[in-house]
């Protein structure tokens, strides 16, 4: 089985490519770790795309951290706090060095401050540490739904040609799959949106699936009719 950041130095920049010529919107890339390779940074680097992505944390990152994991003077917060510095560090896989932010957090009651890593190429002057961590920190909506979509849905895709005579045709069978759970859950979420509207309040898919669809219910057919008779519990969702 392939993992997704196989290949990622020509597969992520042809969809920047296309979403450029799609939408002629500026695309920003935001990688996890397993994206941070040299090869997959120099074809972003090369096409100018600009990025941003975390870092696992380990003794080259920790030892250059060191000297500035420092509190600041005066009594410990009584809330969470944070900063932000700006590096340069050149992993042993990369061919240069690249600039990473370190975030320093200090908790409540905490005797140790904690620390991550983010490196990006975009620019000191219009980026400083803080914005950057900001960027970071903007989940997009597409990312939240498709999240909701495995949570809810239980999304799964075979990584294998077992029963099928191609890997053409398991492409095409997990296409079949993908796009019927999407189907499913365009119905779902217009389904939330009016229950929203009417409740005033907001709606996870699970718990709509739990307490709106999974109801107790009893048929009656008749010549010309079938009757549904619901359950008690449902009067609340169901009048």
């Amino acid at each position: 089985n392939a993992g997704p950041a196989e290949n990622a130095d020509t597969w992520i920049p042809h969809l920047v490519r296309r979403l450029n010529e799609s939408t002629g919107a500026q695309v920003r890339v935001r990688i996890d770790a397993g994206f941070t390779d040299n090869a997959t940074l120099e074809a972003l680097e090369d096409r100018e795309i600009e990025y941003l992505g975390r870092l696992r944390s380990h003794t080259g990152l920790q030892k250059l951290a060191a000297p500035l994991l420092k509190r600041p003077p005066g009594r410990p917060p009584e809330q969470p706090r944070e900063w932000c510095h700006d590096l340069e560090y050149q992993a042993g896989s990369w061919s240069a060095p690249r600039r990473v932010v370190l975030v320093v957090q200090e908790r409540p009651d905490d005797l140790l401050l904690h620390a991550f890593f983010l490196v990006t190429n975009l620019s000191k002057f219009d980026w400083p540490p803080e914005k950057v961590l900001a960027l970071y920190r903007k989940r997009g909506s597409a990312e939240a739904h498709m999240g909701e979509v495995k949570s809810a849905l239980d999304v799964h895709l075979s990584s294998t040609d077992r029963g099928a005579s191609t890997v053409q045709d398991v492409m095409a069978r997990n296409e079949v799959s993908l796009l019927l759970s999407l189907y499913a859950y365009q119905v779902l979420h217009g389904l939330r949106c009016l229950l929203e509207r009417q409740t005033r309040q907001g709606w996870s898919l699970s718990r709509m699936r739990e307490q709106v669809l999974k109801v107790a219910a009893t048929l009656r057919l008749h010549a010309r009719r079938i009757t549904v008779h619901l359950g008690a519990a449902a009067d609340k969702w169901w009048p």
